[in-house]
């Protein structure tokens, strides 16, 4: 007798989230309208971030009191503010390795730009998607853009999305391959003075409209994406080779020593905003309009930061990982990413743009279908114990240069009294990376 067979149930592509094969052991994730990696992640960029609008308003404080001669509200000087201080960070590295001490002028810049490098290493870009002022303020304003574009026409919201990643990738073939010569000293500064650079002004603009009348079909959007992309890491290339590469260590000595342009960098720095110019401010504004409409325009483009990061992360333990068997390939994942990495499509998230935000891990609609994990997929890293670990890392490291002495700059209050006094003199300029000493 012949056996029937049963009919087969057909699952629309609609069902597929909640109706999944039990022989195959997928299991649609219990959504809970609490706590998830994500508002962990939000309350961690908030926490940090009014740690920093605390430490500008105290660094703020102490400078008034400089300029008033030491009268008045006294608040000591935060550590905290040589964070601000990128290019005295990567002079710090330099010096640390050479010497085996850490410099004594702005100690804490060393100390936390070294604490970056170290969570990239165990915890891939964590300092970008959870700690990071700039990542946070970018994020909330592409996430209030977004819900500024959903109510525009998709091909209306499409361009103005795409619009400043073609404008960016048109400057980054103009100036990334001149960073590039510089680089490679073909060039220097005082070549930008010869006619030859007005000759090239054709090349200028035919580079810059490229990107926008190139058809998709031989130029898309991912090539100006991967061509905008460039700017950041030969921005990255021009410090380290100025300063990691050619600076020497006895130079190092000398600036720390004699420059006073270095004792008083964080005061320049701040005195950059407050007093700012209209081209600063303008190019700021810019970057936050953008922003608005371009997610993470700075961090994915800009930021020399983030690209070391991202480079530095390739070897780290941790990766987001997807289970191809587990996988509904539904693509909320991809959708989620900021970075605007193809997740559904990776067995491994290896990319140096990944922040491991947990973004897309928390889109996901079925359990273990992508998750954080070391190599090897051997152990998952719930988002709460990677919080920890990161957190506690960055918080550990620079407790412990405080308490060994190796957090506050050996500048005394009434030194800053006196350099601020006199700031306005020439000896405290900086001219194309030449300095006065004394």
């Amino acid at each position: 007798m012949k056996e029937t067979k049963q009919p087969q149930r057909i699952i629309t592509a609609s069902q597929q989230i909640l109706y999944i094969e039990t022989d195959q052991k997928k299991t649609v994730k219990n959504k809970r309208k609490g706590f998830n990696s994500q508002k962990l992640r939000w309350s961690i960029q908030i926490a940090f971030f009014i740690v920093v609008l605390i430490i500008g308003w105290q660094f703020y404080t102490f400078v008034k009191y400089c300029e008033a001669g030491g009268k008045g509200f006294y608040l000591p000087r935060p550590p905290g503010v040589e964070s601000l201080l990128p290019i005295s960070a990567l002079m710090g590295t330099k010096y640390f390795f050479g010497t085996g001490k850490i410099n004594p002028i702005h100690p804490a810049a060393f100390v936390i730009f070294g604490t970056l490098l170290l969570t990239a290493l165990f915890f891939r870009r964590g300092f970008c998607g959870w700690i990071c002022p700039i990542g946070t303020i970018s994020e909330w304003e592409w996430r209030l853009g977004d819900w500024f574009l959903k109510k525009l026409p998709l091909r209306a919201a499409s361009l103005i999305r795409n619009i400043p990643t073609r404008l960016t990738a048109g400057l980054s073939l103009v100036f990334t391959p001149i960073i590039v010569l510089l680089i490679l000293e073909v060039i220097t500064m005082e070549s930008f003075k010869s006619p030859l650079f007005g000759y090239l002004t054709p090349a200028y603009v035919l580079a810059m409209v490229l990107p926008f009348v190139v058809p998709r079909k031989i130029w898309s959007d991912k090539v100006n994406d991967i061509i905008a992309r460039a700017w950041k890491y030969s921005i990255l290339a021009f410090f380290v080779q100025v300063i990691i590469i050619k600076m020497p260590i006895a130079q190092l000595e000398v600036m720390y020593t004699r420059v006073p342009f270095i004792r008083v960098a964080d005061v320049k720095m701040l005195k950059f905003f407050t007093n700012i110019s209209g081209m600063a401010l303008s190019v700021i504004l810019t970057m936050l309009v953008i922003s608005l409409v371009n997610k993470n325009f700075w961090c994915r483009f800009f930021c020399p930061y983030g690209a070391l990061l991202g480079i530095i992360a390739y070897v780290s333990p941790m990766r987001i990982s997807r289970d191809t068997g587990r996988c509904i390939d539904c693509g909320k994942c991809t959708k989620a990413c900021a970075m605007h990495i193809l997740v559904e499509k990776k067995k491994h998230v290896l990319t140096h743009e990944c922040v491991a935000c947990y973004d897309c891990v928390n889109a996901c609609p079925v359990n273990g279908a992508l998750d954080m994990k070391l190599v090897g997929d051997r152990k998952k890293i719930h988002y709460g114990l990677y919080a920890i670990m990161l957190v506690g890392l960055y918080v550990a490291i620079t407790n412990t240069a405080r308490a060994t002495g190796h957090w506050y700059t050996r500048i005394s209050d009434a030194e800053y009294i006196l350099r601020i006094s006199e700031l306005n003199q020439p000896k405290y300029l900086h001219k194309a990376g030449k300095f006065e000493m004394e």
